[in-house]
C-alpha cells in the first residue's frame, strides 16, 4: 500500500512538516477497508483505520465505518457530496436558481463548472451584486476577474447583456449566508476597482508607445524580442496582402504593428487572458479603423479547437503571419514538437494557419510563405533552411491530412490531393 500511495502521480506535489512523502495535499488519515476488515499499513507515522471525517466545519467529528458500502451515505450526512457528478448537477441547478432571482441567467462555462466543482464538498450558491457604474467598462474587464480570479458566475439578461450580479458557490452553509455574500461583494468590489484603474490608465497611453516597450520583452532567447518578432511577421503579413488583399495593405500593416502592443498594458499584465481583447478596446478608443481594432483581436483566433475564426482579412493575414513566424522559427532552432512536448504551441499554431486559410479561401503558396519567413529570420536560424522548409511543409501536410480525414474524407482522396 505504501508503494501504491507513493506512486500516485501529480503535476504538482508538496511536502509538509518533517515528512519525506510527497502528495498533492497533506495526508491526515487513511481510511482502508476490505469488507469489514481494516487493511492495515502505516506511512510516515500515519496508520490506516476505519475512521474518516466529513466537512471540516459543518461536521467535524470523526466517522467510524463498518464497511465500504456505508461510505457515501455517511459522508452525505457529514455534508460531503462524494459523487462529483451529483455535486456538479446540484451546483449548476443552484447557480441557475440564484441568477433567476434577479431576472438573469448564468453563462454555462464547462471549465469554470468543473473547477469550482472540485473546490467544494458541499455546494451552496448565493447571489451577490456590484455597483452598476462598473458596467461602463467593457464586459470582459468585469467578467475576467469574476471568473478567473474569484471563480464567480457572471449573470446576464436574456439578450446576453452583463448585469451587475454574480453567483458564488460557497463550501459552507450558515444561518446568515448574507454575511458571506457581503464578504464576496467586498472582495469583488476591490478587484473591479483595480480593473477600472488599470483600464483608465491604459487607455490614455497610445498603443504605439506600448509597442515600443516590446523591445524589452524576450519572445524566445534565440528568436529575439517580441518587438523583433512583430517587425518580422509585419513584413510577412504585407507579403501575403500583396497577393490576397492588395487593397487593404495599409490596414494589414497597421494591424500587425499594433496587435501585440497590449502585452505591455497594465490590464493584460494583471489579466493575461485579455490579450487581444484589450488591444481591440484601446485601438477603438484611440480612433483606429474597424478593420484594425477588430483585426488586433481576431489575429489570435482560433485560440483552441472549435473557437471562432477571423472575420476580417486583417485579423486573418496577421494571425497567419504571426503563427508562421513562430512555426518556422522554432523548427529553425530545433524546437520541434515531439510526443507530448510542445512548449510553444506549434501544433495549435499549425492548425490555426490551416483553419484560417481554408475559412478565408486564401490562395497562398505555403512554400513561398515559408521561404519569406526564413529570409526574415535570417541568421537566427541554426539549421539548414531547405531542411527546415521541407520539415515545416511535411508538418503542415500531416495536420491537413488528419483534419480532412477527421471530417469524413476518404484517406486515398486526401493522399491524392496532398500529393498533387
Amino acid at each position: 500500500m505504501e508503494q501504491l500511495v507513493r506512486s500516485i502521480p501529480f503535476k504538482k506535489s508538496m511536502r509538509w512538516a518533517d515528512r519525506d512523502i510527497r502528495f498533492a495535499r497533506p495526508i491526515h488519515w487513511f481510511l482502508a477497508l476490505f469488507g469489514e476488515d481494516v487493511v492495515e499499513f502505516e506511512i510516515e507515522g500515519i496508520k490506516s483505520g476505519r475512521t474518516t471525517y466529513g466537512h471540516r466545519f459543518l461536521a467535524p467529528n470523526p466517522i467510524e465505518l463498518a464497511k465500504p458500502e456505508d461510505y457515501v451515505e455517511a459522508m452525505e450526512k457529514a455534508k460531503v457530496v462524494v459523487d462529483h457528478r451529483a455535486r456538479r448537477a446540484s451546483m449548476w441547478e443552484q447557480v441557475q436558481r440564484e441568477a433567476a432571482k434577479v431576472g438573469g441567467v448564468p453563462q454555462e462555462d464547462e471549465d469554470l463548472l468543473d473547477e469550482v466543482n472540485f473546490l467544494v464538498e458541499f455546494p451552496v450558491a448565493t447571489c451577490g451584486t456590484f455597483d452598476p457604474e462598473f458596467l461602463e467598462l467593457p464586459p470582459e474587464v468585469l467578467i475576467t476577474p469574476m471568473k478567473e480570479h474569484q471563480k464567480y458566475f457572471p449573470v446576464f439578461d436574456k439578450e446576453g447583456k452583463l448585469l451587475n450580479h454574480f453567483v458564488v458557490v460557497n463550501n459552507m452553509l450558515t444561518d446568515n449566508m448574507d454575511l458571506i455574500t457581503q464578504g464576496n461583494e467586498r472582495v469583488l468590489r476591490a478587484r473591479l476597482a483595480d480593473a477600472r484603474f488599470f483600464f483608465q490608465e491604459d487607455k490614455e497611453t497610445p498603443l504605439t508607445e506600448m509597442f515600443e516597450k516590446l523591445k524589452d520583452v524576450v519572445f524566445q532567447e534565440k528568436l529575439g524580442t517580441s518587438y523583433e518578432k512583430v517587425l518580422r511577421f509585419r513584413q510577412l503579413a504585407l507579403f501575403m496582402a500583396d497577393k490576397a488583399a492588395p487593397g487593404k495593405k495599409d490596414l494589414v500593416d497597421r494591424t500587425a504593428l499594433l496587435c501585440k502592443a497590449d502585452l505591455e498594458s497594465q490590464m493584460v499584465y494583471e489579466f493575461p487572458e485579455l490579450q487581444g481583447i484589450m488591444g481591440r478596446e484601446y485601438a477603438k478608443i484611440q480612433g483606429e479603423p474597424e478593420d484594425v481594432y477588430l483585426g488586433i483581436y481576431e489575429h489570435y483566433l482560433p485560440r483552441f479547437a472549435g473557437d471562432d475564426l477571423p472575420t476580417t482579412v486583417t485579423g486573418a493575414l496577421v494571425g497567419i503571419a504571426d503563427r508562421i513566424d513562430t512555426i518556422v522559427g522554432c523548427f529553425g532552432i530545433g524546437l520541434i514538437p515531439t510526443g507530448s512536448e510542445d512548449p510553444y504551441g506549434i501544433r495549435r499554431d499549425t492548425l490555426g494557419v490551416i483553419h484560417v486559410i481554408l475559412h478565408q479561401s486564401f490562395r497562398l503558396s505555403l512554400g513561398e510563405l515559408i521561404d519569406r519567413a526564413l529570409e526574415l529570420l535570417g541568421d537566427r536560424m541554426e539549421r539548414e533552411p531547405q531542411q527546415v522548409k521541407e520539415e515545416v511543409l511535411s508538418f503542415l501536410r500531416q495536420r491537413v491530412y488528419h483534419l480532412w480525414v477527421s471530417e469524413g474524407f476518404r484517406h486515398d482522396l486526401v493522399d491524392a490531393v496532398l500529393s498533387a
